[in-house]
């Protein structure tokens, strides 16, 4: 089957241009406002992050008879007490190593001996020797000489750095709470605004993008949390019979970093290693790099993605960009929340027919047609722009109309066995399918005889489950 070729005009051109120019104006707009903005936009943000944590188990609350304030609240209140004990435990830790003026002279005393170690090789220590640094000189007075370190400060001061940030972080907290409980009250009235707003059967609709979006949404936060909890107490149970000081500090930071893909759980094994590298042998070392690694693999590679399907799907390179952008406005606090933003941004688009097309552009790869028929389903129906956008697809990717029938009719009832229903739009898909199936009559007799729109039951469960397995055979030979 041959697909429409577009025509390029002028006024194409035109428009794409336009587009263009419109994107460039507001990217710029943004870039502004956000550094010149960042005392109002980085607690508001901040606030936004932690309203999205909260709204699964709020939601569950709510779905088990609290009032919807109330489950806000609760849920609230919970996270409040965990970040309280989890930031006075990081800070009695670190205040306890800092005050052990033991300790912070042999880490010294290390840190100059491996300093001494890292001289003496054949590049590195020719390079750092070029730079500034003398022979004998210890670790502050070479990063002094060369620019790098303020006479006098050491490992200590940075630290101290460090926790000096701590009344800045408290002031910062009770804006981002006061943004938080406006969030969670407007977020409650926002149906009835919805209801006035769109009016008719315009307004069941943009319910529907907003339940997608929401459900999208949370699923994304529940998994990024879960694994990012698992990787943080698996690291710190690591680090802790590794005797890395501060285990506690740097399995919270792992758990914090999880949020930036790729990159963020990488930058969390920096610190430890750095004090293995001071405190351990080659061979410990090697082996605290090994588990390190191996956690962060498999919470991040095998256990998120049996949990949440397919992986992130955003262009890597976008995902460089953005955060290295985000590094420059905000710092640390951007690297975490920028890549979730992104993530929510794209499942906002893909929600929206008129800005589907930029989703697909920011995504790691183009859709099979198979999983645009799996995105186009999920919400029970097809709109005439899906109908297109999958015709168009199937034209580009060369399949036949058999053989689309018999993939819908599969992808529908297995959407149907997942949600435990059936729309209309999917009993007519499934009918469809069984019409193009080797022995039509067979089923159909079935599917008319046990199958109705609403909720499954055992005997349609079970019609359905046979008929997936049949449409998958078929659509192999096919």
């Amino acid at each position: 089957m041959e697909g429409a070729k577009s025509q390029w005009t002028s006024e194409n051109f035109r428009q794409r241009l336009t587009g263009l120019s419109h994107a460039a104006v507001i990217m710029t707009l943004v870039t502004v406002w956000l550094i010149q903005l960042v005392d109002v936009l980085q607690p508001l943000f901040i606030a936004l992050g932690i309203y999205f944590v909260l709204k699964p188990g709020a939601d569950y609350l709510s779905a088990k008879g609290f009032p919807i304030m109330l489950s806000y609240i609760t849920m609230l209140m919970l996270a409040i007490l965990i970040v309280v004990s989890a930031g006075f435990f990081a800070y009695q830790q670190a205040d306890a190593f800092l005050s052990n003026e033991e300790r912070m002279d042999k880490y010294t005393e290390l840190l100059d001996e491996r300093w001494t170690d890292v001289k003496g090789m054949p590049v590195i220590g020719q390079s750092i020797l070029d730079g500034g640094a003398s022979v004998n000189g210890t670790l502050d007075q070479d990063l002094a000489d060369m620019g790098l370190l303020e006479d006098g400060s050491g490992l200590s001061d940075a630290i101290n750095g460090l926790l000096s940030g701590v009344g800045m972080f408290l002031i910062t907290g009770l804006t981002v709470l006061f943004f938080l409980l406006f969030i969670i009250f407007e977020a409650s009235l926002l149906p009835g605004r919805i209801e006035r707003a769109y009016p008719g059967g315009a307004s069941e609709r943009v319910h529907m993008i907003r339940d997608q979006i929401e459900a999208s949404v949370n699923t994304y936060v529940v998994v990024k949390t879960g694994v990012g909890f698992g990787t943080g107490v698996c690291a710190g149970i690591i680090m802790f019979f590794f005797g890395i000081d501060l285990w506690f500090t740097w399995a919270l930071l792992t758990f914090l970093l999880n949020y930036v893909p790729y990159i963020g759980s990488l930058l969390a094994t920096i610190p430890p290693l750095l004090l293995g590298f001071i405190l351990l042998d080659p061979s410990l070392l090697l082996l605290l790099t090994t588990l390190l690694l191996t956690n962060q693999q498999l919470w991040g590679n095998v256990i998120e993605t049996r949990w949440a399907g397919r992986a992130l799907d955003i262009s890597p390179v976008l995902l460089l960009v953005v955060t290295a952008f985000s590094f420059w406005v905000w710092g640390i606090v951007g690297m975490i929340l920028s890549i979730p933003l992104v993530v929510i941004l794209k499942i906002v688009l893909e929600n929206i027919e008129a800005t589907r097309p930029l989703a697909i552009l920011l995504s790691e790869r183009a859709p099979t047609l198979e999983e645009a028929w799996r995105e186009a389903i999920k919400d029970g129906r097809i709109t005439a722009y899906e109908e297109r956008m999958l015709t168009d697809l199937q034209a580009v990717l060369g399949y036949t109309d058999d053989q689309v029938k018999l993939i819908s009719a599969r992808i529908a009832s297995e959407y149907a066995l997942r949600r435990g229903r059936l729309s209309i739009d999917q009993i007519k898909l499934i009918r469809v399918g069984i019409d193009h199936m080797p022995l039509p009559t067979k089923w159909r007799n079935q599917f008319e005889e046990i199958v109705t729109e609403g909720k499954l039951s055992v005997m349609e469960r079970l019609f359905l489950g046979r008929l997936v397995f049949a449409l998958s055979d078929d659509a192999e030979e096919e």
